[in-house]
C-alpha cells in the first residue's frame, strides 16, 4: 500500500505538462526529525501526506491562496505513523494563482510546521 501511495505520489510531483502551473515538490515538518511530508501538484490540483513516524503526531497539508492565505484544499492522516492520503480538489483550488502549501505535525495543540510560498496553481 505504501509503495503504491508512494508510485502516485511521485507521479504527480514529477509530471509535466503544457499548463503553467507548477508543483510543490516535498515540504517537511519543522521537528528536528522530520515526522511528516506532504506535496501539491498543480496539474489536478492534488495533495498527498505521510506520517513517517508512530509519535502520536498526525500531520496536515494545507494550499492557501498567498493573497488572502485562505485555505483552498486540505488533507490530514489520521491513522499515526506510517500512514498516508492523496486526494485532488480540482475544483477547489483556482489555476494560476499564487498558492502556498503547509505541511504540520499536530498534536494537542502543538505544530511544526514547513512552508513553500508562490506556487502557482
Amino acid at each position: 500500500m505504501a509503495v503504491l501511495g508512494a508510485a502516485c505520489s511521485l507521479a504527480f510531483l514529477a509530471s509535466g505538462t503544457a499548463s503553467a502551473g507548477t508543483n510543490s515538490g516535498w515540504v517537511y515538518t519543522t521537528d528536528w526529525d522530520p515526522g511528516g511530508q506532504g506535496a501539491f501538484g498543480h496539474d489536478g490540483d492534488c495533495l498527498t501526506v505521510y506520517d513517517n513516524q508512530k509519535d502520536g503526531y498526525n500531520v496536515e497539508i494545507h494550499v492557501f491562496r498567498m493573497s488572502t492565505y485562505e485555505t483552498l484544499a486540505q488533507l490530514h492522516t489520521t491513522q499515526g505513523g506510517g500512514s498516508h492520503k492523496y486526494e485532488c480538489f480540482p475544483s477547489k483550488v483556482p489555476e494560476n494563482i499564487k498558492v502556498g502549501v503547509r505541511v504540520s505535525l499536530i498534536k494537542s495543540g502543538d505544530k511544526f510546521s514547513g512552508f513553500k510560498y508562490n506556487v502557482t496553481s
